[in-house]
């Protein structure tokens, strides 16, 4: 079986095949470094680690974007949200973008989430971006209003196809994003900020339009060119960035190049806290360092945010984190016990490679089967810890064997390492 993802962008099962043979280009949104990330986040995170790994224990060539938004991205009173979240801190936007992208990458670590290729940060692409925007204004695209320039979505014909709504509809579900302000600025609501030109904001730059910043969705547009070309393979995300964010960055880079900007887009689903809904609201924003903090393995995290398939609604909570333990704890003991048992193995037969036992052909065929089934991560998890669970010491044939298919299957689930 080959592997079939639920493509975003129509809503149907595909066939993977890739724009390069034996080579994937991927584009993940990151963090907007302005405070501690929150689990649904790192669970959009998680989904591009393991699609990562699937790729490359496949046989595939990644090359793994995954941005750092640190720059841009405005809140409901027209307020850049890094310098609003600085100001409550007392830092400069600059120190706590610094501060906030290492407790990222930390987190991120303990979880397992193995590099990117590149995690490009937006102020230092600020020519790339100036270099998209002139070429929107070139096809035709923009217009300046109250001091600002805008993309006009009247220009992208296909808006909101992604989401699967009319201009409506959208209008309708419209986040308040730039501000009542804007918003009486724009010739439509759904029109896309591209530059602000405000000199008092913290850090700004010159550009044919005014001292001032870009926009949010600009941004990605501009640094997955750089690095991925105007079409790659797959762009990942929360469901939250379906709309705004990813519908803009599909207008902008389709206008610019009039073509696909990803031919597959995977979005995790929505993450509730013992069933209510992750909100500020609600004072739920459970994040990775609170949990690291209050003294919960960072494999434990991992396990739990893993434990629905990446599309399906997750509850975090108690009872999830429950479920998780014994599962790592399984594997772990495992672990241990292969290791023992492989180091008393007698020198003699060091070069005897016998058939692997049926338990593990039987899960490594569950595993693939899994994984190829739009990525079904909690599954493939799911064989291979109720077998450690339940597989007596006398079943377990040769531990080098054993401990070898442990160590495969983990290289897709990241649970040890």
């Amino acid at each position: 079986m080959a592997l079939h993802l639920t493509n975003t962008l129509g809503g149907k099962r595909e066939l993977f095949q890739p724009l390069d043979s034996g080579h994937v280009r991927m584009y993940h949104c990151g963090p907007t470094v302005k405070e501690h990330m929150n689990v649904a986040k790192f669970r959009s995170y998680l989904l591009a680690d393991v699609l990562r790994r699937w790729f490359e224990f496949t046989g595939y060539e990644v090359l793994q974007v995954m941005n750092i938004t640190d720059v841009g991205h405005l809140n409901a009173f027209e307020e850049d949200a890094v310098e609003i979240a600085a100001g409550r801190t007392g830092l400069s936007a600059a120190e706590l973008v610094e501060k906030e992208e290492k407790i990222f990458h930390e987190d991120r670590r303990a979880l397992h989430i193995r590099d990117a290729s590149r995690y490009p940060r937006a102020r230092e692409h600020i020519d790339e971006m100036v270099t998209v925007i002139a070429g929107l204004e070139k096809q035709g695209c923009t217009y300046e209003s109250g001091g600002n320039l805008y993309f006009d979505i009247s220009k992208s014909p296909q808006f909101g196809r992604l989401a699967a709504k009319s201009l409506a509809e959208l209008q309708k579900i419209a986040p308040a994003e730039g501000g009542r302000i804007s918003q009486a600025k724009k010739r439509n609501p759904l029109d896309i900020d591209l530059w602000r030109t405000d000199v008092a904001h913290q850090i700004h730059w010159p550009s044919p339009w005014g001292r001032g910043f870009p926009g949010w969705h600009v941004e990605c547009v501009a640094m997955s060119r750089k690095y991925l070309q105007s079409s790659f393979d797959i762009h990942t995300g929360t469901c939250e960035n379906v709309f705004p964010h990813h519908e803009c960055e599909i207008a902008q880079s389709e206008a610019l190049s009039g073509k696909p900007l990803a031919r597959y887009w995977l979005h995790t689903g929505p993450v509730t806290v013992d069933g209510q809904p992750l909100s500020r609201d609600n004072r739920n924003m459970v994040t990775v360092r609170q949990m690291r903090d209050a003294g919960f393995r960072g494999s434990v995290i991992r396990v739990a945010l893993l434990s629905e398939h990446y599309r399906q609604p997750l509850d975090f909570g108690e009872a999830c984190m429950d479920r998780a333990r014994p599962k790592v704890n399984a594997i772990l003991g495992f672990r241990e016990y292969l290791l023992s048992a492989a180091g008393q193995w007698p020198a003699g037969a060091a070069t005897r490679r016998p058939e692997p036992a049926a338990w593990i052909q039987e899960t490594d065929a569950q595993v693939r089967s899994a994984m190829d089934d739009d990525l079904d991560y909690s599954r493939a998890l799911d064989a291979v810890a109720s077998r450690t669970q339940s597989l007596e010491p006398e079943h377990v044939g040769d531990a080098r064997a054993a401990l070898e298919a442990l160590e495969r299957w983990d290289r897709v689930l990241g649970i040890v390492a």
